[in-house]
């Protein structure tokens, strides 16, 4: 069912032309400016509220596996996911606090998870520029008034957890230049929200008396873009750096696994009914794919999608829909026995875009912290162009902002 407010927007001609008309800042309009989908996105508070919650339970989940699976033991339950021993050595068997970004499809009134992308080296929270410079439009603020638009701005949660000091966002291997785009954004849209951050690379940072510096200037806090394998190298630093706080922990990256989805959907014998009400309402049959039978595999291709464990941004994602029988079956001798996970293909319910008489399929990116909803991400293409909404990874993708109704909290 189409949302109220997206129905009054889709009805109202003189509002298609919002996109074209936004204001965006520099950096912003650089990388996204040319990528936007035409028309914003649009959802009431108490669903944002009501997923988040969902989220947050669905991650207390997750992070119970080391207990309810491995007696307890971080090292078996790394092991499990492929995670080799060099890199658990830098984590905490702590339970972690949740920042993450959870992918969804809408199925009719209700969301289905793609993945759960735990940690803080998510991209697209400067989308909350996107969704004010929405409401800045002069031809489209009487709407919002009459609908008591507002948003959440994903930059804002991230920044609560920096605290004061100076912060500096940290990638590694090459990472900032081939992001930088995304990357001046981000700080952009950081400094907007009264924040200066440093960008800097891994291999640039040292250890005095318990903080970490970068390029010689000491860090108070760092947000973390880096994967445990790139922090290895770094591991006297980061142990010894007791005095800079890291956001988010290396062990945040556990539960971003998509095999930890596998474990999750795997033992179902180690639930209650509750929570195996919620894996259910959420996630879609998953499993790894060296467990499943290949007959299995191969005779459910057109309902099946094959994913990388530990890949990001659409790579490693094969949907046995857009494959024929003997490519689908080349794929999985490729990959027997490599770190992957097969999952049930999820039909989502289509959008519709002012002027485009194709369907789009729409990927929604739930912010979610401890604190509950954090914002959200909008990515959206036409639903012929495949099967992976990935801004770097799929050209046809466009980007939008999402604007809430409803009771919002000030």
């Amino acid at each position: 069912m189409i949302d109220h407010v997206t129905q009054a927007f889709l009805s109202d001609e003189s509002l298609h032309g919002v996109m074209a008309r936004l204001d965006l800042p520099p950096a912003l309009h650089a990388y996204y400016g040319h990528r936007l989908v035409p028309r914003p996105f649009f959802l009431d508070r108490t669903t944002a509220d009501t997923v988040a919650a969902d989220i947050r339970a669905f991650y207390d989940l997750l992070t119970s596996l080391p207990d309810r699976l491995f007696d307890g033991s971080l090292a078996r339950f790394a092991d499990a996911l492929g995670v080799p021993p060099e890199q658990v050595a830098l984590m905490s068997a702590q339970r972690p606090a949740l920042h993450g970004r959870a992918d969804l499809y809408r199925v009719g009134d209700e969301f289905r998870l793609l993945e759960l992308n735990s940690g803080s080296q998510l991209g697209n929270r400067d989308f909350g520029d996107i969704s004010r410079a929405t409401l800045e439009v002069p031809l489209f603020q009487g709407f919002a008034r009459e609908h008591d638009l507002s948003y959440v701005h994903p930059v804002r949660e991230l920044l609560r957890l920096t605290g004061s000091g100076t912060v500096a966002f940290l990638e590694a291997g090459g990472m900032l230049r081939k992001f930088e785009k995304g990357f001046a954004s981000l700080q952009e849209s950081c400094a907007r929200l009264g924040v200066d951050v440093l960008l800097g690379e891994l291999e640039n940072i040292s250890e005095r008396n318990g903080h970490l510096y970068l390029d010689g200037t000491r860090l108070d806090a760092v947000v973390r873009f880096f994967s445990p394998r790139q922090a290895v190298g770094k591991a006297d630093e980061f142990l010894k750096a007791t005095k800079t706080e890291v956001c988010t922990p290396l062990e945040n990256y556990l539960y971003g696994n998509k095999a930890t989805l596998a474990l999750l959907s795997l033992h179902r014998d180690r639930f209650e009914p509750d929570e195996l009400a919620l894996v259910d309402r959420l996630l879609p049959w998953t499993r790894y794919a060296a467990d499943v039978p290949l007959d299995h595999l191969r005779e459910h291709r057109e309902t099946l999608i094959l994913k990388a464990s530990d890949e990001f941004a659409g790579t490693g994602v094969h949907a046995g829909w857009l494959l024929d029988d003997g490519q689908w079956r080349a794929l999985l001798d490729d990959t027997r026995g490599a770190p992957y996970v097969v999952q049930e293909r999820v039909r989502p319910t289509l959008d519709v875009v002012p002027g485009d008489e194709r369907p789009w399929l729409t990927n929604w990116g739930w912010f979610v912290t401890e604190e509950g909803f954090a914002g959200l991400s909008i990515r959206s293409m036409p639903h012929e162009s495949g099967a992976v909404v990935s801004f770097a990874g799929n050209p046809d993708t466009r980007v939008s902002g999402l604007l809430l109704h409803g009771n919002t909290p000030s």
